[in-house]
């Protein structure tokens, strides 16, 4: 009798990610576009912001300023998991005229709060079975860390087993061992682990508005 081999839910996010020490992004880009597989190449770049709720639960909204590609992201960590590889993630598109103020109004009629902020620099290759990342994050206080994703492809990973979604992301670890990626040094956080700020009442409201000022041109 043929076992019934569990398979990855929809809406599975399914990624590995690595903190890189430098700017290495042309070294990624080099190792990547000598892939022999067919890609997808997209920039991207522009700020992530995170709503917040006392319980640690959140809501993204991501703004790309390269063109109007706009959502809202929400994404729920499994019961007891010591990391963020695999995590439910649904992602509502919103690419029509929406001001940040709109999203912040509707973020708070939920029972979020504005929290932080952080500014993304993407270069994100596509391919069938995975997207490869090198991204830059600045946050508020002007520092600047650099990262690469391994995520795989969201449409297709409820045809994978746990088994084989690991074998995909071992291979392309092995791909990027030349920048130090290994299985050693995945990151157990997420970027919203990493940069959230302490949830605390009324004190954080008025960020909004500050941001709101720094980013007028995605609204003009």
């Amino acid at each position: 009798m043929e076992q019934n081999i569990e398979k990855i839910p929809h809406l599975t996010e399914f990624e590995t990610k690595y903190r890189v020490e430098g700017d290495k992004v042309y070294d990624f880009k080099r190792l990547v576009e000598n892939i022999n597989d067919k890609f997808n190449f997209v920039y991207a770049q522009g700020p992530d912001r995170y709503f917040t709720k006392k319980d640690g639960s959140f809501i993204r909204f991501r703004k790309a300023e390269t063109d109007k590609y706009a959502e809202i992201t929400m994404k729920e960590k499994p019961l007891g998991a010591k990391h963020n590889i695999k995590r439910k993630e649904v992602n509502w598109r919103v690419d029509y005229n929406l001001k940040v103020s709109d999203i912040s109004a509707g973020a708070e009629m939920l029972g979020y709060k504005f929290n932080f902020q952080i500014s993304k620099i993407c270069h994100i290759y596509k391919f069938k079975d995975v997207t490869l990342v090198f991204y830059t994050v600045l946050d508020d206080k002007g520092q600047m860390d650099h990262f690469i994703e391994i995520e795989l492809d969201e449409k297709s990973i409820h045809k994978l087993t746990e088994q084989e979604a690991w074998d995909t992301i071992r291979k392309y670890e092995n791909i990027l061992s030349p920048l130090g990626i290994t299985h050693r040094n995945r990151l157990t956080k997420s970027l919203y682990e990493m940069y959230v700020k302490d949830i605390e009442e009324d004190s954080i409201k008025e960020e909004v508005v500050l941001s709101d000022k720094t980013l007028e041109v995605e609204n003009n």
